[in-house]
C-alpha cells in the first residue's frame, strides 16, 4: 500500500519537476522587423524625383545562447544603398524595384551577463546614440532617422548596467561604449555591388582609411554614453533616452566630432482597446562630418590691369546639423493612425544649405500573423541638388511589414 501512494506521488510530481527542469544550451532565437517600402513621389520640381520606388528595409537578429549569461547575437540589415534610395530616390518618373538592394551585418558580438543588472559586450555593434531610427512609429520616420543619427559599423566593447530600479522611481539604465569605424570584412555588403560610374552607391564595399568621415581612427578613441528610463509609478507609461557621442575625425578631417540627443515617450491609455503615443527627439551634431577640407571657388584681380581670375582655394567645412521629430500616434485595437513632423538643420560655414521639413500622416492596420499594412502621405521641403535650394514634394508611402519571433 505504501510503495502504491508513494508510486502515485511521484508519477503527480514528475508534470511539476519536468517543469522546473533547466534549460538546455545551445538555445538559438530570432526575431524580424522587416517592411516592403513602396514610396511614389506624385510631384517635385525635379522629374528625377517622380515614379515609385520599391525596396526592402529592416533587420532580422538572432541570438545563439551557449550558456545562460552568455550569447553571441547578430544582427543582419537590409536596406537600399543608394543615395537618398530608403526616402525615395530618383526613380526617373518610372517604378523601380529593389534597386541597389543590399543587405550587411549590422552586429555580430559576443555579450556576457555577470550579474542580473549588468551586461558586457564586445564586437560590431551599434553605438547607443538615439531612439528613434529604431522605434519611431510611422513608415520613413524611423528611416530618416536611421540616415542621420545611427552611429552604426562600429568595433569596439560596451556596456549597460541597471543602476536604479525601483517600484515608484522607475528603471534607469546607464550605458557606454568605445569603438572605432569597423574597416574589417564585416563591414561589407552583401547581394549588391557598386557597378560603374554611378556615384549614388553610398555603401558598396567594406570601409578604409581612406574613406575618411568621423570614427575613422584606427583607435578606441571614439565612445558614446547614454541613460534610459522608464517605469515610473507616478507617469506610466513615459520613458526617456539621453546620450552623447564623440568622434574622431578621419584622413579628410580637422577636428573631433560631438553629438547630442534627448527623446522622450509617453503613452497615455485611455482604455483596454484605445492609447494615443506623444514621441519627441532633438539631435545635434558639432563639427558634423569631423570638419572636413573642402574646396570653394575665389575670384582675385590681377593688379596690373584688373582683370578678375576665377580660381579655387581649399578650407574646412564647419556644420552644426540638428534634427528634430514630433509625432503623436493613435491606436484603436488593431489600428493606428500617426502623424510625425521632421526637420533637418544644417548651418554650415560654407556652402550653405536651406533647412529641409518633411510632414507624414499615416492609417495602418495589424492583419494578423505579425503583418501590419500602413498607407499615408508625405509633404515635403528638400533640398534640390543642383540648385541647393528648397523644392516641395508630395509623395504616397505604404509599407507592408513583419514583425515576430521565430
Amino acid at each position: 500500500m505504501r510503495r502504491t501512494a508513494f508510486a502515485a506521488a511521484l508519477l503527480l510530481a514528475a508534470p511539476a519537476v519536468a517543469q522546473q527542469a533547466p534549460p538546455s544550451y545551445p538555445q538559438l532565437s530570432a526575431e524580424a522587423d522587416i517592411g516592403l517600402y513602396s514610396v511614389s513621389t506624385v510631384a517635385a520640381p525635379d522629374a528625377v524625383r517622380e515614379g515609385t520606388s520599391v525596396y526592402l528595409f529592416g533587420e532580422l537578429a538572432a541570438g545563439l545562447h551557449l550558456a545562460p549569461n552568455f550569447s553571441l547575437q547578430g544582427v543582419l540589415a537590409f536596406e537600399p544603398i543608394g543615395e537618398g534610395d530608403s526616402t525615395g530616390g530618383t526613380p526617373d518618373r518610372g517604378v523601380i524595384f529593389f534597386r541597389r538592394q543590399a543587405a550587411y551585418l549590422e552586429a555580430l558580438f559576443a555579450e556576457w551577463k555577470p550579474a542580473d543588472a549588468l551586461t558586457l559586450y564586445g564586437g560590431r555593434f551599434v553605438a547607443p546614440f538615439g531612439r528613434g531610427y529604431h522605434d519611431f512609429p510611422g513608415i520613413l520616420t524611423r528611416l530618416r532617422a536611421h540616415e542621420v543619427e545611427m552611429v552604426g559599423d562600429s568595433l569596439g566593447a560596451g556596456g549597460s548596467w541597471t543602476f536604479l530600479s525601483d517600484p515608484t522611481f522607475g528603471e534607469h539604465d546607464l550605458s557606454a561604449a568605445v569603438f572605432t569605424l569597423d574597416r574589417t570584412f564585416l563591414s561589407s555588403t552583401w547581394i549588391t555591388r557598386r557597378r560603374c560610374c554611378d556615384e549614388r552607391y553610398e555603401r558598396f564595399n567594406r570601409n578604409t582609411e581612406q574613406q575618411g568621415g568621423p570614427g575613422n581612427t584606427g583607435r578606441l578613441d571614439n565612445f558614446a554614453v547614454a541613460l534610459d528610463g522608464d517605469g515610473f509609478s507616478w507617469l506610466p507609461g513615459f520613458s526617456y533616452h539621453l546620450a552623447v557621442v564623440s568622434r574622431g575625425h578621419g584622413v579628410d578631417g580637422t577636428a573631433r566630432e560631438w553629438g547630442y540627443a534627448g527623446a522622450i515617450r509617453y503613452e497615455h491609455r485611455w482604455s483596454r482597446d484605445q492609447a494615443t503615443l506623444l514621441f519627441a527627439e532633438a539631435v545635434q551634431f558639432r563639427s558634423a562630418g569631423g570638419r572636413p577640407f573642402t574646396e570653394v571657388s575665389t575670384t582675385t584681380f590681377e593688379p596690373g590691369t584688373g582683370e578678375e581670375v576665377e580660381g579655387t582655394a581649399e578650407t574646412t567645412l564647419a556644420e552644426r546639423r540638428t534634427f528634430t521629430t514630433l509625432g503623436v500616434q493613435h491606436r484603436h485595437g488593431p489600428w493606428r493612425g500617426t502623424l510625425a513632423w521632421q526637420r533637418d538643420q544644417r548651418k554650415r560655414s560654407v556652402d550653405t544649405m536651406p533647412t529641409e521639413n518633411y510632414v507624414e500622416a499615416s492609417v495602418g492596420r495589424d492583419i494578423g500573423g505579425g503583418f501590419g499594412l500602413d498607407v499615408g502621405y508625405q509633404y515635403g521641403r528638400y533640398v534640390r541638388e543642383e540648385t541647393a535650394t528648397l523644392g516641395t514634394s508630395h509623395a504616397i508611402l505604404v509599407r507592408l511589414g513583419y514583425q515576430g519571433g521565430f
